[in-house]
């Protein structure tokens, strides 16, 4: 009786820690993911605000300057373009890590939204996806640290591969799944292929995709494994 008491002792101080580790956990991915959120939404409606009020033009890449970030130099493609007989210049944000990359650019054309109130507002079309970038970056610490704080959290009430399958991996897919359609709002007047050459968080929306499915597969065939080793 004695030990049963000290078990149920421990299996309550050990419930007690996920409890809490789980709440650690879960509020640190919520404010990533609403963070993520964030950047989503200024992206969306940056890419809206150009696809649908600004004009497109073809630019010019004509020069090459050099950013120069602690001991990194990253090069970036100036490109020229014209409207209504005025010549402007817009910095593509795309850079290139070596100057050859760069320098293969020079002559090459590019997309370009432009304000046709006041044209010398420019955009480079490639270059409308960097807050996309950001917004993956917090979407995968988002899943990570979601990843741990369920398993706990569903660890004190008899965690099985099914639950985990429905409230952590397959959540995690549909949010991927989620942002990659919302993605496609940015581009009112194009395809969806068009999200992943744009959208360069896009790509990274598959990529997490893909190392949820594998921990989904890694977690099934253990959770197998294990079945029949005490079974």
């Amino acid at each position: 009786m004695r030990k049963t008491k000290d078990a149920a002792k421990i299996q309550s101080a050990q419930n007690s820690d996920d409890r809490f580790s789980a709440i650690v956990f879960l509020s640190i991915a919520v404010a990533l993911l609403l963070v993520s959120i964030g950047f989503y939404i200024w992206n969306t409606v940056r890419m809206r605000s150009f696809a649908l009020q600004y004009i497109q033009i073809q630019g010019t890449a004509v020069d090459i300057v050099s950013h120069h970030g602690g001991d990194n130099i990253t090069y970036f493609c100036i490109y020229a373009y014209a409207y209504e007989g005025t010549e402007y210049t817009v910095l593509d944000r795309d850079g290139y890590k070596y100057y050859d990359e760069a320098k293969a650019q020079i002559g090459t054309a590019k997309k370009i939204y432009i304000d046709p109130e006041r044209p010398d507002r420019a955009e480079v079309v490639t270059a409308s996806s960097f807050a996309s970038v950001i917004c993956t970056v917090f979407f995968a610490f988002f899943c990570a640290l979601y990843a741990v704080g369920m398993n706990l959290a569903l660890r004190i009430r008899g965690s099985t591969f099914l639950k985990r399958l429905l409230f952590v991996w397959g959540a995690e897919v549909l949010f991927c799944v989620a942002f990659l359609l919302l993605f496609w709002l940015g581009l009112p007047h194009s395809g969806f292929g068009e999200v992943f050459v744009r959208i360069k968080g896009a790509i990274g929306m598959i990529v997490i995709s893909g190392l949820v499915l594998l921990a989904t597969l890694i977690d099934g065939v253990i959770a197998y494994n294990l079945r029949k080793y005490y079974a």
